[in-house]
């Protein structure tokens, strides 16, 4: 690498960033580290400053991972950007692939692994950690369809089918997203015909199965 690399850590735990801050700062090629705790709060400071990579957690209050992601790729295409999980979890690796994100990993993974990640996507290549590509190995093998009808969701309507989940009525996912009730509910509809489902109670049911939670 000709350069040290700017990288941004967005996520809502302050152990968890004084954490990756630490792991990054003990690379060579990594010179500037900064830190924002929220979607919108990390959309901002990377569509403001020139950072290579962004570190993103996949699930995050307010605006998610996946839709701060969305929105970075398209207006900074050149910013590479690795998703970070709690739990190994393959299920969500499509939707994230297709969405352009670079690479895919946990929280819990080693150093030598984030640095591994790191040159990988700095080098064009996309990336995903062991754990979750053992698994979507397995599964080929074994022939199993690992697709999900949650892939069939934009980011926008993934992030408030999210939020309904957890509990929050359109009014509240209007003030958190900035939007109005109706388009709010204009994307309740639309996700829950994609989903083939009617009612909030399907929703749970249809999460729980395809382990939507597991990501938080």
């Amino acid at each position: 690498m000709n350069r040290l690399l700017a990288v941004l850590v967005v996520d809502d735990h302050v152990l968890v960033r004084s954490g990756m801050r630490r792991l990054l700062e003990d690379n060579e090629d990594i010179g500037e580290v900064a830190e924002a705790s929220s979607g919108e709060e990390g959309l901002k400071a990377a569509l403001e400053a020139d950072f290579d990579l962004v570190l993103m957690d996949i699930t995050l209050p307010g605006m998610s991972g996946l839709e701060a992601a969305e929105r970075l790729i398209k207006r900074k295409p050149q910013t590479r950007v690795i998703m970070v999980t709690g739990k190994s979890d393959a299920s969500p690796v499509r939707t994230l692939l297709s969405a352009g994100i670079n690479g895919y990993m946990t929280k819990g993974s080693s150093s030598d692994e984030m640095n591994e990640a790191i040159s990988t996507v700095m080098a064009g290549k996309q990336y995903l950690s062991a754990d979750v590509a053992r698994q979507l190995a397995m599964d080929t093998i074994r022939g199993e369809d690992n697709s999900s009808p949650f892939d069939r969701l934009t980011g926008r309507e993934l992030e408030i089918v999210r939020m309904l989940l957890r509990g929050q009525r359109n009014r509240q996912i209007s003030d958190a997203l900035h939007i109005s009730e109706k388009t709010v509910s204009t994307h309740r509809v639309r996700s829950y015909e994609k989903l083939g489902i009617g009612t909030t109670a399907e929703l749970v049911r249809l999460a729980m199965r395809h382990g939507l939670w597991s990501e938080d």
